[in-house]
C-alpha cells in the first residue's frame, strides 16, 4: 500500500510543505478579503437607510441578521460616521455635541427653497471662510436627530469649501425632519431670524408660521410666482448631441495640456491662441486613425474650436480659461442689501488711485493693439506705464481716433507717438499706416507731431523668431500684391508668438520710446503718495468704525 505522506527526507518534502502553506494563506486571504467585502456591504446599507429604517429592514436588505447590524451601527455611531440613534420619548431631550465626518449629516432641502442659494464667490461667504480657516467653527452647526442642518447652512458650506473632514454638531433629539416636516421647518426659519434677507425670502418665511402643510404652501407659493404670463414662450426643438472624441483624441489631449499649462502660468486665452500653441507641437496629428498632420489651415482650426466646445463641457479644460471678447456680456455691480457694499467700499477705501505716470514726458504715447485677445495679454505692460491702449478690432473706427486726438490735444505735448500691435499679414501691415493717415488727414496731425511705430509683428521678427512656417497669404485681399511683392507670400499672426516674448518686445519698444529717469522719478512720487493715502486710509476708517449709522444695513 502506498502513503500519501511524504517522506521528511525526500527532496520535494520542502517544496509540498512550502507549497501548502501558500495555499492555506491564498485561502486565508480569499476568506480576509469576503469578510471585508461583506462588512463594507453592510456598512453601504446603514449609511443609506440609517434615518429612515430599523435594523430589522436594514438586515433584509443586507441579507444579515440584525444583531449584526446593530454592531456595525453602533461602531459606526461611535466613529462619527453617522448619528447616534435616539430612542422616541414624551420628555424633552437636552440637545448634545458630538463630533461627527462632515458627510454623516446633510444641508436641509428646504433650506434652498427658504432660502436664496450660498455663492461662493460672495466676498461674505468668503470671509466665513478665512475666520474658519483661522478660528474654526465657534457656534457648532445645529442639527435634528435624523442628521439634517437647522442651524448652520452657510458654517457648513465654508467647512466643505476648506475641505474639512470632521465637525463638532449641536444634536436636538427633540426634532425631525423626516417625522416632522413643519416643525423642522419652523425651526429652520427660527434660527434664521437675524439674517439679513431679500424681499423674497422674508415673503418665503411667512408663509412657513402659516397652518396647516406648511411645506406644500412654500412649494406652491415658489410655484406660482416662478410663472412667466405676457409673454411667447420658446419652445425647444430637437436635442443637442455632442459626438465622443475618438479619431481626435491626440489632439484633444494636447489640446488639454496646451491650455491647463497657459491658463495656470498667464490665465485666460482664445482659441486662436491655443490654435498656434498647436502649431509649434512637432509630430501632431489631426486624425490618429487617418494619421493627418496637424497643419495651419482652416480645418485644423475647425477642429480646435470643435474640441475646445467639448473639453470645457466635459470638465477637462476650466470655463473660463478660453475668452471671446468679441461677445461681450453685460453685467450689473449689485448687492443683495446695502450692508455688503458699505463693507467693500471701506475695505477699498482710497485704493483706485492711479498716478499719471507719463505727466512728465515731452511726448504723448499710446498703445494701438489690432486684437482684443491680444490687448488682454498686453493690459499689464500698459497698466506698469499708464499707458493708454487702443484695441481696433482690427482697423479701428472712427470714435476711438477721434478720442486718441483728443487725449493728445489736451496733453499739450509736443508729439503724437502710437505704438503699433498687429499681425504680420496685408492687413496688419496695412493697419499702422491707415491708422496714422487717419490722424493725420482727417483730424490735422501735423507730418512732424505724428510719429507711428510698429513694435511688432514685423518681418525681421519673422526671420529672428522660431515661428512655424506661416499662412499662406489670402489672394483676395485688395493688399495682397503689394505685401507680396515687399515680403513673399507667407503671413504670421500675434497669436504665433510666445505671449513673454510679445511682453518683452512691446515692453522694451516703449522703455526706447520714453524718457526712463522721467518715468521713474514719477514711480518713485508714486509711492510716496501710496504712503500718505494709507494713513488717510487709516484715519477715514477710524472715524466711521465711531459713526451712528442710525440701525442695521439691511
Amino acid at each position: 500500500m502506498t502513503s500519501n505522506l511524504l517522506d521528511p527526507n525526500d527532496a520535494n518534502h520542502g517544496v509540498a510543505k512550502e507549497a501548502t502553506k501558500k495555499t492555506t494563506t491564498k485561502r486565508g486571504n480569499s476568506s480576509y478579503t469576503k469578510r471585508a467585502d461583506k462588512a463594507a456591504r453592510i456598512q453601504s446599507v446603514i449609511r443609506v437607510y440609517w434615518r429612515t429604517h430599523s435594523d430589522r429592514q436594514m438586515a433584509e436588505k443586507a441579507g444579515c441578521t440584525h444583531r449584526t447590524i446593530a454592531s456595525h451601527r453602533q461602531k459606526m455611531e461611535e466613529a462619527g460616521e453617522i448619528l447616534p440613534r435616539i430612542e422616541e420619548s414624551t420628555q424633552f431631550i437636552q440637545p448634545c455635541l458630538r463630533e461627527v465626518d462632515t458627510f454623516a449629516i446633510e444641508p436641509a432641502p428646504e433650506n434652498d427653497k427658504l432660502y436664496d442659494p450660498i455663492r461662493e464667490d460672495d466676498p461674505a461667504f468668503l470671509s466665513l471662510v478665512e475666520d474658519i480657516r483661522v478660528n474654526g467653527i465657534i457656534n457648532s452647526i445645529g442639527v435634528s436627530a435624523d442628521g439634517y442642518i437647522f442651524d448652520g447652512h452657510r458654517r457648513f458650506a465654508a467647512a466643505r469649501h476648506l475641505g474639512l473632514d470632521r465637525l463638532t454638531i449641536r444634536i436636538d433629539p427633540n426634532i425631525s425632519r423626516l417625522a416632522d416636516r413643519d416643525a423642522f421647518i419652523r425651526r429652520l426659519r427660527s434660527c434664521n431670524e437675524q439674517r439679513v434677507k431679500t424681499t423674497a425670502e422674508v415673503m418665503r418665511e411667512s408663509l412657513v408660521t402659516m397652518e396647516p402643510d406648511t411645506w406644500q404652501r412654500m412649494c406652491d407659493y415658489r410655484t406660482s410666482v416662478s410663472n412667466v404670463d405676457g409673454a411667447e414662450v420658446f419652445r425647444l426643438i430637437g436635442r443637442k448631441k455632442r459626438s465622443q472624441i475618438v479619431q481626435k483624441r491626440g489632439l484633444a489631449d494636447a489640446i488639454v495640456k496646451v491650455v491647463n499649462d497657459y491658463y495656470s502660468k498667464y490665465g485666460t486665452t482664445s482659441d486662436r491662441k491655443v490654435f498656434y500653441l498647436l502649431l509649434n507641437l512637432p509630430g501632431l496629428l489631426r486624425n490618429d486613425v487617418r494619421k493627418t498632420p496637424f497643419a495651419n489651415n482652416d480645418e485644423c482650426y475647425q477642429d480646435v474650436t470643435d474640441l475646445l466646445t467639448r473639453l470645457r463641457l466635459d470638465g477637462s479644460i476650466p470655463f473660463d480659461a478660453i475668452v471671446d471678447e468679441t461677445r461681450p456680456v453685460v453685467e450689473w455691480d449689485t448687492h443683495r442689501s446695502v450692508g455688503p457694499f458699505i463693507t467693500r467700499e471701506l475695505e477699498n477705501l482710497f485704493s483706485g488711485y492711479w498716478r499719471d505716470l507719463l505727466q512728465s514726458q515731452p511726448n504723448h504715447v499710446e498703445l494701438l493693439v489690432e486684437k482684443n485677445t491680444v490687448a488682454s495679454a498686453l493690459r499689464k505692460i500698459a497698466a506698469k506705464y499708464t499707458l493708454p491702449m487702443t484695441s481696433g478690432r482690427g482697423y479701428s473706427s472712427l470714435p476711438p481716433r477721434k478720442a486718441m486726438v483728443d487725449r493728445f490735444r489736451a496733453s499739450g505735448k509736443e508729439k503724437l507717438i502710437v505704438i503699433a500691435v498687429s499681425d504680420f499679414d496685408p492687413e496688419g501691415q496695412d493697419i499702422p499706416n491707415a491708422f496714422g493717415l487717419s490722424l493725420r488727414d482727417d483730424f490735422d496731425i501735423g507730418p512732424d507731431e505724428l510719429v507711428i511705430i510698429k513694435a511688432a509683428l514685423t518681418h525681421q521678427q519673422t526671420q529672428e523668431l522660431d515661428l512655424h512656417e506661416g499662412q499662406m497669404a489670402k489672394e483676395d485681399s485688395s493688399r495682397y500684391q503689394r505685401f507680396v511683392d515687399a515680403y513673399g507670400d507667407r503671413c504670421w499672426e500675434l497669436e504665433a508668438i510666445p505671449t513673454d516674448t510679445l511682453r518683452e518686445i512691446v515692453d522694451g519698444t516703449i522703455q526706447r520710446t520714453i524718457d526712463m529717469d522721467a518715468f521713474r522719478s514719477e514711480v518713485e512720487k508714486q509711492r510716496q503718495e501710496q504712503r500718505e493715502l494709507d494713513k488717510h486710509r487709516r484715519s477715514v476708517r477710524e472715524l466711521l468704525s465711531d459713526t451712528d449709522w442710525g440701525g442695521e444695513l439691511t
